[in-house]
């Protein structure tokens, strides 16, 4: 769904929902299913075929993957002008062993693929896991720097807390599909949100701070003192603020080192809108809302629920 701000509709799409594999013990954690790029809204289906979605309501086919949506995952990208997709289809066997003893057995494979838009797909690689805990690849945007995604990525769990990215933070070659880097090390600051600039944020280990960096890992700005353990850190698109949890609900901490509080303590954000308007909700089960920072106290809900990912430009 597009929407507006005061909550009309703008454009719908349906779609065969994406399978839910058998992960053993644990419970499945599956890639987002839909991205923004290049004005339309672009998202994929259980078997295979992803579509854009435009704000005239217009929708079209734009690549298939091979997914036989048996036992596996599919992630995708899009290219920042819609011309180009990338695609990864993740393979598990028929009876995972995850968490039951220990062992996760055999027979997991990484299938990756490129497309142009309203093309065919081809195979760029295949690639057999040994070790699918840690050795797992998932594509989840694109950005000015290029394909982004997370290596190694969290497709499954027994529950915890909230994950940055449901993985770490990674860069992957546009021709080849390979994993190029890490965004940073996560062993010294764990990436929380990119921009489309390539520019991100994250959370120095071991710090109460938060670090806005430049795509080779140099500092642009940071703020100290924000809420030990912290999470929920989203970049605002001017990247002046960024969202962080607090002692008490959340807040946006901002490059001049403001700090101001979010809905009353019982707004949850997920995203920017635009410089000065954050996405979120009052509760995981409430209506999408926001809040603008010109009246941060004021929650303003938009009459339905969803997952708000970006903001559409055309």
């Amino acid at each position: 769904m597009i929407a507006g701000l005061d909550g009309s509709v703008k454009a719908t799409a349906t779609f065969t929902v994406m399978p839910v594999p058998d992960v053993g013990c644990m419970g499945v954690v599956l890639p987002r299913s839909a991205q923004v790029a290049g004005g339309k809204v672009y998202f994929a289906d259980g078997t295979g075929v992803v579509r854009s979605l435009s704000t005239s309501g217009q929708t079209a086919i734009v690549a298939t993957f091979p997914f036989s949506g048996h036992q596996q995952m599919l992630s995708f990208a899009v290219s920042p002008d819609g011309s180009r997709l990338l695609g990864a289809v993740f393979t598990l066997p028929a009876r995972p062993n995850l968490a039951c003893n220990g062992a996760p057995g055999t027979g997991y494979g990484l299938d990756v693929y490129a497309a142009p838009a309203g093309g065919p797909s081809t195979l760029l690689y295949h690639e057999s896991l040994a070790n699918p805990g840690g050795s797992v690849m998932a594509l989840n945007g694109w950005d000015a720097v290029g394909p982004r995604g997370t290596y190694p990525t969290t497709w499954a769990s027994q529950g915890g807390g909230p994950a940055s990215q449901l993985g770490v933070a990674a860069r992957i070659d546009a021709t080849t599909g390979k994993v190029l880097r890490q965004v940073a090390d996560p062993q010294s600051c764990t990436v929380w949100d990119i921009a489309t600039t390539g520019d991100f944020v994250c959370e120095p280990f071991g710090t109460t701070s938060v670090s806005v960096r430049r795509p080779d890992g140099s500092e642009i700005w940071s703020f100290a003192g924000a809420a030990p353990n912290g999470f929920f850190y989203r970049l605002a698109p001017d990247e002046r603020h960024v969202t962080a949890s607090a002692d008490a609900g959340y807040e946006v901490l901002g490059r001049d080192g403001t700090r101001v509080t979010l809905g009353g303590g019982g707004f949850i954000p997920t995203g920017w809108l635009d410089p000065s308007t954050v996405v979120g909700a009052v509760g995981p089960n409430a209506n999408l809302s926001y809040v603008t920072l010109t009246a941060p106290g004021t929650v303003v809900a938009l009459g339905f629920q969803g997952l708000f990912l970006g903001t559409v430009r055309t």
